[in-house]
């Protein structure tokens, strides 16, 4: 990948300094500006052109929040970090469709995952530069958290109730909405229902058993046995076809 470029927005020099130590370990990172207010933003964007824009929650007369939606109709747009002390705009963050969502203090380790992350994004976009229509992550609130899922790394998904069961790998994830909801979001060429409530990824299943009764246990990866129910033939089809 080629040199990253970063632009820090903090009001806070100390928080402003720690994230531009962190960035100047990373040999594909560079820090082309250090930004104290929105206004400083705007005429930092037009003069450095950055592709990762590192952005505090609360600034002087301006919320991190909305700056972020604007950056969101700039072109190229770039990429945004959040940066902040306070956890309670993590869903709006979700909403403006940040990388990341770091809570000060955070550690070196949870500075460099994020810095994974927005690599990833970068490299996929030159890969696939037309965005997707399609949900791309999950934001999964619980008492006391709020977890970020990238879809590509969901199994398969189970009804429950006004929930649904997100499983990735060993993990299971309680999202609150409903199954047919969350189904139209989903890509139809990555995901697939196979039961009324189950929706599965197909690059996810190993194997295809018969079953009495004309329905078939589907494997997951990692073993875990599904039930497809001759309702969902097509599913069956497009399955064993590989289309």
């Amino acid at each position: 990948m080629t040199e990253i470029r970063a632009l820090v927005v903090d009001d806070e020099p100390h928080a402003r300094e720690n994230v531009c130590a962190l960035l100047r370990r990373e040999p594909s990172w560079r820090v082309v500006g250090e930004c104290a207010t929105a206004a400083a933003l705007d005429a930092a964007l037009a003069i450095h052109a950055p592709e990762v824009v590192f952005l505090d929650i609360r600034l002087p007369g301006a919320n991190g929040v909305a700056l972020a939606r604007v950056l969101r109709d700039r072109t190229p747009r770039p990429r945004v970090v959040f940066t902040t002390a306070y956890e309670t705009y993590a869903v709006e963050a979700f909403d403006v469709e940040a990388i990341d969502y770091l809570l000060k203090p955070f550690d070196d380790q949870r500075f460099a995952q994020a810095l994974r992350r927005v690599e990833h994004n970068l490299a996929a976009r030159v890969t696939a530069p037309a965005a997707s229509a399609y949900l791309q992550r999950l934001v999964i609130r619980s008492i006391g958290r709020v977890q970020f899922v990238d879809v590509a790394q969901i199994d398969w998904l189970e009804a429950s109730g006004n929930y649904v069961e997100v499983h990735t790998g060993t993990t299971s994830f309680l999202h609150r909405e409903r199954l047919r909801v969350l189904e139209v979001q989903l890509d139809p060429a990555i995901f697939l229902r196979i039961h009324r409530s189950i929706i599965v990824q197909r690059a996810a299943v190993q194997e295809l058993r018969p079953l009495p009764g004309g329905d078939y246990s589907v494997l997951i990866r990692g073993g875990a046995p599904l039930r497809l129910s001759r309702t969902y033939r097509a599913a069956l089809e497009s399955l064993a076809s590989g289309r």
